[in-house]
């Protein structure tokens, strides 16, 4: 049997394909950070091939670090060319959160062991032997969540040591400041995620039960995305500023970039629909939406910003269950 294959690389992203054209089989393995930019080259790689006629689909999710709105959205719109099934291998902790908040569960059959598919689905024993042989990869992995993320924008563990030492700064800030100020660069959301968990954690006392921390990851992704991509077009010489408040009643974070403001409607292949803001939706309690206040800014100002606001409601202080875990 003739196995096709393809790949698409990113620094932190990696994605392979298997197909057979006679039995409209189409293998899908995904490993490392699945955002935005990369999600949308793969699927222009992918439609190229589903254009003509429908697959059955089978994607691995074991080696994801994480998953965009986009990423998710990707998901979902394999469905329109889907023949019978999409079988997903069970998905880390990482993508069952997001999935059970946007019950996508419905959607898919899920698989533990590649070789239920031969009994399942009657996939040929020839797929399933080098799905199995495409996902034999091996990770370094760090003892703090942030240092996780922002090793899937570097290329190696030497360049990652480098980032860090650069990043020293802003890993201070997110440590011991009330405001954050961060350039406009994806892989900031490492030091986002690692104030946030500060912010969330040390000082709201909320625990993982609330917001465990593959959200606070998912949060901090999100938004910092939305502030690179769609305000700044991924400038580097913007600025993002995060600060938050907080009372014995609630919880408030605030975000603002200097970008070309907030636009409505978003373009269709953004967000699945608009997942980002419904998973914040479903994660706080407020969110909020508008225009940039008017500063002196030093960094790149392209229109009127966006500021965002999320407002979590706090438990009674005798409630709150604070553990401090990266």
């Amino acid at each position: 049997m003739e196995i096709k294959r393809d790949a698409l690389e990113f620094s932190n992203f990696y994605a392979r394909l298997l197909y057979n054209d006679d039995i409209n089989i189409m293998v899908i393995i995904f490993s490392g950070s699945l955002d935005k930019e990369a999600v949308l080259k793969f699927r222009k790689k992918v439609e190229r091939k589903v254009v003509s006629k429908k697959f059955n689909f089978i994607i691995d999710l074991n080696h994801i670090t994480y998953i965009s709105s986009t990423g998710l959205g990707f998901l979902m719109y394999l469905s329109k060319y889907s023949n019978q099934f999409i079988f997903l291998s069970f998905p880390p902790e990482v993508i069952q959160k997001p999935f059970k908040l946007l019950e996508m569960d419905e959607y898919f059959l899920f698989y533990s062991n590649p070789d239920e598919l031969i009994t399942r689905a009657n996939i040929p024993e020839a797929i399933v032997q080098a799905l199995k042989e495409e996902t034999s990869i091996v990770e370094i992995h760090y003892n703090k969540r942030w240092m996780n993320i922002l090793r899937g924008y570097v290329q190696s563990h030497e360049e990652m040591m480098k980032e860090i030492d650069r990043m020293s700064d802003y890993i201070h800030q997110a440590d011991h400041e009330d405001t954050l100020t961060i350039p406009s660069e994806e892989k900031y959301s490492a030091i986002l995620y690692k104030y946030l968990h500060r912010i969330l954690r040390k000082e709201a006392g909320i625990s993982t039960e609330e917001i465990d921390n593959t959200l606070v990851e998912l949060i901090a992704k999100e938004l910092i995305t939305n502030a690179v991509k769609h305000g700044y077009n991924y400038d580097k010489n913007g600025v993002i500023e995060i600060c938050y408040s907080i009372d014995n009643k609630q919880l408030l974070i605030a975000m603002t970039d200097y970008g070309k403001g907030f636009a409505s409607p978003r373009p269709s292949h953004d967000l699945f629909p608009s997942a980002g803001l419904k998973l914040l939706d479903r994660i706080f309690d407020r969110v909020e939406i508008g225009k940039a206040a008017k500063k002196k800014v030093q960094g790149l100002v392209l229109g009127k910003g966006t500021h965002v606001r999320l407002t979590k409601y706090l438990k009674p202080p005798h409630l709150r269950n604070v553990l401090f875990l990266n």
